[in-house]
């Protein structure tokens, strides 16, 4: 009698094990191989990522720190592919990453073809140099040249903003792309470009390393959410949200947004559908 309550005994817990082990499998998203995450990212978008010293192999962040946690949650250690913003999104389809994460906001066009989290509220701004003060709005742009980042939204905002001066008689902007963001400020620096689009995360950091050189205008209403995208999966996403409401309920993406002097609210993101 004794030999067979053992064996039951044995037989619920190998039982048990293949369960639990069943279960975290399920919760283990297909892009993590290995037990290695990939990430595509830009790599030049302070506070997100970016390398705070030239030549730096590793790179620091809000983002980083929180996918680093992401990954921690699946088991998995982080290796961080580092391209240009415009070629993200065409590596994560090509399968050189199984995450992007680049301060890329979500956008219907892009959730047309890519499963995405949003994981962080912001808004966009212009920047102009500190000693500029005839650009107040959108509308001063008129006949000015304006930098921006290649392959971003405000490529296509800049545009639509051009297209709006053209139908009311006015000047339109000279647009000027670069592949980074730190080219794009440059251009305010050296006089090159009297303005910019970014966004207000990269703006504020950018005016305190830049104390006294650039200002911030104009900032636009509307609010944009930055997202996490992956290829397109339900259990993956389904995965991918949960990790990401595990970090929240655990207190840890606030000591994230303390650790990056970030607005404690900014995690108050409405997800897409």
């Amino acid at each position: 009698m004794k030999l067979s309550i053992f064996k039951v005994t044995f037989a619920y817990a190998v039982a048990l094990a293949v369960a639990t082990s069943s279960a975290e499998a399920a919760d283990l998203p297909s892009f993590v191989h290995d037990g290695v995450l990939t990430i595509c990212t830009a790599g030049d978008f302070p506070p997100m990522g970016f390398a705070e010293n030239p030549g730096d192999k590793e790179l620091s962040g809000y983002e980083i720190d929180m996918v680093d946690a992401l990954a921690k949650q699946w088991g998995a250690k982080t290796d961080y592919v580092v391209s240009e913003f415009k070629g993200l999104l065409p590596s994560l389809e090509s399968d050189r990453c199984g995450l992007v994460a680049s301060g890329m906001l979500i956008k219907p066009e892009r959730l047309e073809h890519y499963d995405a989290i949003a994981h962080f509220r912001t808004s966009p701004v212009l920047v102009v140099a500190a000693s500029t003060s005839d650009i107040k709005t959108p509308d001063d742009l008129s006949g000015k040249i304006v930098a921006v980042e290649a392959g971003t939204n405000y490529e296509k905002d800049a545009a639509a903003l051009n297209a709006r001066l053209k139908a009311e008689g006015k000047a339109e902007m000279t647009v000027q792309t670069y592949p980074g963001a730190s080219a794009v400020i440059q251009q305010i620096l050296i006089g090159r470009a009297a303005a910019t689009i970014t966004q207000d995360t990269t703006a504020a950091y950018r005016g305190a390393q830049l104390p006294g050189r650039i200002t911030i205008p104009y900032t636009y209403p509307e609010a944009d959410s930055y997202g996490l995208y992956i290829r397109k999966s339900p259990g993956d996403i389904k995965a991918l949200r949960t990790a990401y409401d595990g970090l929240k309920t655990s207190g840890e993406l606030a000591q994230l947004l303390k650790k990056w002097n970030l607005p404690a609210n900014a995690t108050d993101v409405e997800q897409p559908k």
